[in-house]
């Protein structure tokens, strides 16, 4: 019996070691007839092609060293067809799958050590994020967008353009503290790269929501926060016309005459050099001037502010108030 078992193990061992022969003859086979199929396909159809490049991969690494070259071979085309692929689906619009198909283009660009192939899917897949995004922001879906944005950061943290766009759904969202932050990103990011627009573009949202909200202070009579949210405007956008009017108005408010009128001669200088749109600083200089006894000066002013909306507020000041020559 012990003789009979001995006889059986030994067949089984033999038919084995013929049948482990016979299949890794025909495994190299199957890897370069693969690898073939997805040569051919790669003209025609690109995700066949990968899949049976993927599989000659599969193959040629259990079969092992003598289809090494079948295996250096098809990884080295993997990630690359991948990434053509994915950019054919950009070309045809199709945002999301190309999204999709470049993160696999990466994923395969990792498996496969193509340095080269992962490197432009790094560059591209934040940019594709920021489009996506941008194209949420557009249709008011902001919490779709800030997704966006987050995932375009994941891939470059110092990316000024999304941390702009992220900023913009902020100020949509009427949330100031985090629009600010993402503002102040852009800033700080697009200046390291030289990015002047992008600097720009997050300089003057942030300034102008510092006005939009200085603008409501001085309609709630509250002065002296009206000049504080206007020295944080001028911090991010030192020429805007508007905030010196409104530094004008508000100290005028608060009788301080001197910064009224070094307020409206600066604002002067930023406005449309005709006499409709500068009568605004004129009346406020008339104001201050009138406010510090200075009737003669305060009269050439309102003079100069007689015209446009302010014309019957000045003339009231010329003929009734001062009594001008």
């Amino acid at each position: 019996m012990n003789d009979t078992r001995k006889i059986s193990a030994i067949l089984i061992a033999l038919m084995l070691l013929v049948f482990v022969n016979f299949t890794n003859g025909q495994t190299k086979e199957e890897a370069a007839a693969a690898y073939n199929r997805g040569v051919e396909l790669a003209a025609t159809d690109l995700p066949k092609a990968i899949e049976s490049l993927i599989l000659a991969a599969d193959i040629a690494t259990k079969t092992g060293a003598d289809a090494a070259d079948i295996q250096k071979l098809a990884e080295g085309q993997i990630p690359l067809l991948q990434y053509n692929f994915a950019t054919s689906l950009y070309k045809d619009k199709k945002l999301d799958e190309a999204i999709t198909n470049f993160i696999l283009a990466q994923d395969y660009a990792k498996k496969y050590n193509d340095n080269s192939t992962k490197s432009k899917a790094d560059d591209l897949l934040p940019k594709l994020y920021l489009a996506k995004g941008n194209a949420d922001l557009k249709e008011g879906k902001y919490p779709e967008a800030i997704v966006s944005f987050d995932k375009a950061l994941e891939y470059d943290p110092t990316f000024a353009k999304a941390y702009l766009s992220k900023g913009l759904v902020f100020k949509k969202q009427d949330k100031f503290d985090e629009m600010k932050a993402a503002m102040d990103k852009a800033i700080e990011n697009g200046k390291a790269i030289n990015d002047e627009k992008t600097v720009a573009s997050a300089s003057k949202t942030v300034a102008e929501e510092y006005i939009r909200l200085a603008n409501g202070a001085f309609k709630k009579g509250t002065f002296a926060q009206v000049v504080t949210l206007v020295d944080e405007s001028v911090k991010y956008v030192d020429n805007n016309v508007e905030a010196y009017y409104l530094y004008a108005l508000a100290y005028n408010k608060q009788s301080k005459w001197d910064d009224a009128i070094k307020s409206a001669e600066k604002g002067l200088t930023l406005e449309e050099n005709t006499p409709a749109k500068q009568a605004r600083f004129y009346y406020e200089t008339g104001i201050a001037q009138a406010g510090k006894k200075d009737n003669v000066s305060a009269c050439a002013s309102f003079k100069k502010a007689a015209v446009g909306p302010l014309a019957e507020q000045a003339n009231y000041q010329i003929k009734t108030v001062l009594k001008c020559n």
